[in-house]
């Protein structure tokens, strides 16, 4: 069986995977006529590739394979709860980058400040906190995933990998050694690398006590 080493995978390839998945839901979704429209939506269609707008926030708010999991599992949850919700190009790099957030605040002791993210993914800070109230909402606020959920997501993104060759082909280019298949026994950990640029704020250290949770209620 195909299993993904969560810790272990580099995070480039798999943004590489998912912008690949992502971009296979648009081109299928896209041809939806009469989508509902939702805060998430543009007026336009963003000019950057979900890849390059992934890898932009990796390189200024690094996040681990965790998050990526995470927010497609955030992305099949709101799906099943709102018949309304589809993933189009007017909505996902307000979707990416809101669950971005919020899985990296859910997931990881150390997270960015939301001025940082808004500058990062290219909007208002007033926007990006009304968005993540709204994505915390269409979620019913659960955020939790469980690690077997996380490890099959994981395992099906992989397999995904294994049926495009330009992927393939891709991954074999820019990995220095063989990395698929991989098995992982340990749960999967975030990465805490400070910021890479001025003038953005530091990364929150987040205290373990409940009370102080981000998204305690």
């Amino acid at each position: 069986m195909t299993r993904l080493n969560i810790l272990e995978f580099p995070v480039p390839v798999t943004i590489k995977i998912v912008a690949n998945l992502i971009d296979t839901i648009l081109k299928t979704n896209d041809r939806i006529p009469n989508q509902h429209i939702s805060h998430f939506h543009s007026r336009a269609v963003p000019d950057i590739t979900i890849e390059a707008y992934l890898t932009r926030i990796l390189k200024f708010t690094p996040f681990s394979n965790e998050v990526l999991l995470c927010l497609l599992v955030y992305f099949d949850r709101i799906a099943k709860r709102d018949k309304h919700f589809t993933i189009c190009s007017l909505n996902i790099h307000r979707l990416l980058i809101t669950s971005i957030v919020i899985a990296s605040k859910f997931t990881s002791d150390v997270y960015y400040a939301n001025r940082r993210y808004a500058k990062v993914g290219g909007i208002a800070l007033h926007e990006l906190n009304k968005l993540e109230m709204e994505f915390l909402f269409l979620c019913n606020f659960k955020l939790l995933v469980r690690l077997e959920d996380l490890q099959s997501y994981g395992n099906q993104l992989l397999t995904h990998s294994l049926t495009q060759p330009t992927i393939i082909e891709q991954i074999a280019n820019m990995a220095p050694e063989p990395i698929m298949p991989i098995v992982s026994h340990q749960p999967p950990q975030t990465s805490q690398a400070g910021p890479l640029t001025p003038p953005y704020d530091p990364p929150v250290k987040k205290h373990r006590s409940v009370r102080n949770h981000p998204y305690a209620r």
